[in-house]
């Protein structure tokens, strides 16, 4: 059994573009969350410029995970949590930035409401919001979403990554918590 969910490459995005693999990949350590709310609602954000959706979470600026998560939760969803468990480990090969990413998932619950904006100047630039939906929202958003990336429809280079990346993570969390 491989210790990632998903090995993602170009290719698995982007079928028809032949961006070169290049020779030597930086790698970034980076986590997501599935974060649910008292109502049994999931955290997505979103912003304007694409209206589509990811999970919450970016890029780890240390190597304790559940810190960084937690962090990376107050700033984009404005929420303290509270961390159930790591859900998995996708492995993810950015050519055009020469990026290898390792994302780790995980499941968390809301703690409390943080009141203070802590978004990134760009978060706020771009208009980054949290949306809270349902499952049954959350597998029809991911589901159109998958086949426009499969369909060559977003050509938002990171955000197809992240919307493949957040899918399989998203199957793994149906699959293992709500049965």
């Amino acid at each position: 059994m491989s210790k990632y969910l998903m090995i993602l490459k170009d290719a698995d995005v982007f079928p028809k573009n032949k961006i070169k693999t290049p020779e030597k990949y930086t790698e970034r350590q980076t986590v997501r969350a599935i974060v649910l709310n008292k109502k049994g609602e999931i955290a997505l954000v979103t912003n304007p410029i694409h209206n589509l959706y990811t999970l919450p979470g970016g890029g780890a600026e240390s190597n304790d995970l559940e810190l960084e998560i937690a962090r990376e939760c107050i700033e984009e969803i404005n929420q303290e949590i509270k961390i159930v468990g790591a859900l998995g480990k996708i492995k993810e090969f950015r050519n055009r930035d020469a990026k290898e990413y390792t994302t780790t998932c995980f499941v968390a619950t809301t703690v409390k409401y943080a009141r203070k904006d802590t978004r990134t100047d760009d978060e706020i630039k771009n208009g980054l919001n949290v949306v809270w939906v349902n499952k049954k929202k959350l597998a029809a958003i991911f589901s159109t979403q998958n086949g426009d990336v499969r369909a060559g429809k977003i050509n938002f280079y990171n955000t197809a990554f992240n919307i493949i990346r957040d899918s399989k993570f998203l199957e793994k969390y149906l699959d293992n918590y709500e049965k």
